[in-house]
């Protein structure tokens, strides 16, 4: 039987040492609490705008007129309409008509012209 191969711990030091950009993720309370939501009204979670709320990239768009709330990525990718909004902890469950989200509680809100979305 053989030794195992010696380690190069320069090698090791220095990945230990690169800082690396932690995927933010939503808490063990809120995802718990959208389980239940998920289970009690038979509609899927998503966390595809966790990580773009958290960075900015995406946001809580309001119709000037019309108040209608949607989560927004980009004129091309949005939500529909939103329906409720949960606070647990520092994140969001956002409700929408077929789906529940998971979003960032930096979540940022900025005022849209939602007509303009849909009609694209």
């Amino acid at each position: 039987m053989s030794a195992p191969a010696p380690t190069d711990a320069s090698a090791t030091a220095t990945a230990a040492a690169l800082p690396q950009q932690a995927t933010p993720l939503p808490s063990a309370a809120v995802l718990l609490q959208a389980a239940k939501l998920a289970l009690a009204q038979d509609n899927p979670i998503r966390l595809d705008y966790y990580v773009e709320t958290a960075n900015g990239s995406a946001f809580m768009g309001e119709d000037a007129e019309t108040k209608d709330k949607m989560l927004v990525k980009s004129a091309e990718e949005f939500t529909s309409l939103i329906q409720k909004t949960y606070k647990v902890g520092e994140d969001y469950i956002v409700l929408t008509e077929n789906s529940i989200y998971v979003v960032s509680g930096k979540l940022q809100k900025r005022k849209i012209q939602a007509n303009s979305l849909r009609n694209d």
